[in-house]
């Protein structure tokens, strides 16, 4: 069935989209899945430590999540082209609810083992794979000429449920225990099921065809690495998934073990951080312009690196835990706020500097980019084991500020604002 993409409204585009009931469904179901991914992670990282006592197992968890991303993502883009992307997408939900009445069933008995959320989360990570090839494509071809403001309107809801995600895990979890999360997760992945199954959707994109997925991803990667500024642009993606981001597989633990804090108040911490990135989001939305685009993205990733390392001296000071728990709330806005001013630069920046041929498959390469998380998870895990969790976030604090000096000493012959306004410009 043909669907007509949401009509242009120059006035009001946020409203004429979210007065299409098609364009509304898919919608909801992002800002509900998102919910329940930042709840989940905050969860399943509290109730880890808690069984363990280990952060290295508690930062395996994220990894988890993140593994399907960079090993089906790429593969179930090619493969959403060819099939009813609805059918794709009430599947995938159909089978995550499922998983979520299996896993509360464990936990009500007493049998919610580490192997067994271990699995719920590399499960959990292949669904979490599916929404940037299906959901968010569907979003994009329902909004026809309002692309731009629907993709906006959708990351400003998902740096929403990173706010309202752990408030929400870490009251359901200190309230009903891990059971009363799967049986939440159920009845809102059942809703969401409900939504995709309102909603009349485009099916398969493509004609089904011998993909060239290889051939194109392997000229995308040449082309990167023969293009200096797209390779710096990239390799600040790398320094940041590697030595930024992963740190927030500590907060969990920052909170039981530094502060002392209970699930609720963990979750309030780990809140702040979502909180950040939203208000960030507002701020470039209203103040970025094209002069300053690699300016926000290289200052947003050397104050979030920064604020990892302030966050770590917090839980040294002389105040103890209250004054630190409200200090550590301030220090993860800000870190929020610089957060989302390096996430939405990246895909900006990168599709900018590529020529309109190579874009996709650039964009490609970034989503490999990204995929360097897990190694960075692991890293300061295997650390906070080693030396404990405030010294692991110092540790990684001054190597992720070290690789971006060497990154501006090897390549300090460029003007990358010079480089990038013509490109924009051309």
């Amino acid at each position: 069935m043909a669907v007509n993409p949401t009509r242009v409204d120059e006035n009001r585009p946020i409203r004429a989209l979210l007065s299409d009931q098609n364009f509304l469904c898919i919608w909801l179901v992002g800002g509900v899945t998102g919910v329940i991914r930042w709840f989940q992670l905050l969860a399943f990282g509290v109730y880890s430590f808690e069984i363990t006592g280990s952060p290295l197992m508690v930062s395996a968890i994220p990894i988890l999540w993140m593994l399907p991303l960079i090993l089906f993502g790429p593969f179930i883009g090619v493969f959403a082209d060819q099939i009813s992307r609805k059918l794709l997408l009430s599947g995938s939900i159909f089978l995550i609810t499922a998983l979520q009445i299996i896993m509360s069933l464990a936990a009500f008995s007493g049998d919610l083992s580490y192997f067994l959320l271990a699995l719920a989360s590399f499960v959990s990570g292949i669904f979490w794979a599916t929404d940037m090839p299906i959901r968010r494509r569907l979003l994009g071809d329902l909004a026809g000429q309002n692309v731009s403001k629907a993709m906006g309107l959708d990351s400003a809801t998902g740096n929403a449920t990173r706010m309202l995600g752990p408030l929400l895990g870490g009251g359901m979890l200190q309230i009903v225990g891990m059971f009363g999360i799967f049986w939440l997760s159920g009845v809102l992945y059942a809703v969401c099921l409900i939504l995709v199954l309102l909603a009349t959707l485009p099916g398969r994109a493509i004609e089904p065809a011998a993909p060239s997925f290889f051939r194109d991803f392997s000229s995308g990667i040449q082309f990167v690495m023969r293009d200096k500024v797209l390779k710096r642009i990239l390799i600040i993606t790398v320094i940041f998934n590697i030595w930024g981001f992963p740190f927030t597989s500590m907060i969990p633990i920052i909170g039981r073990e530094e502060l002392g804090l209970s699930p609720f108040f963990v979750g309030i911490l780990s809140s702040m951080e979502g909180f950040g990135a939203l208000i960030g989001a507002l701020l470039i939305t209203r103040f970025a312009d094209k002069e300053n685009f690699f300016q926000i993205y290289l200052g947003g990733t050397i104050v979030y690196l920064s604020g990892v390392g302030y966050l770590s001296i917090l839980t040294f000071v002389a105040g103890g835990p209250i004054h630190s728990f409200y200090a550590s709330t301030v220090a993860l806005t800000i870190i929020g706020i610089a957060g989302a001013c390096f996430a939405a630069m990246q895909g900006t920046l990168t599709y900018l500097a590529a020529p309109p041929q190579y874009r996709s498959r650039v964009l490609g390469v970034l989503t490999l980019c990204i995929g360097t998380g897990p190694i960075g998870f692991f890293n300061v895990g295997w650390m906070a084991e080693s030396f404990g969790v405030a010294n692991a976030l110092i540790i990684i604090c001054f190597e992720g500020l070290l690789a971006l000096l060497l990154l501006w000493v090897w390549g300090n012959t460029i003007n990358m604002r010079e480089e990038l306004e013509d490109r924009i410009s051309g």
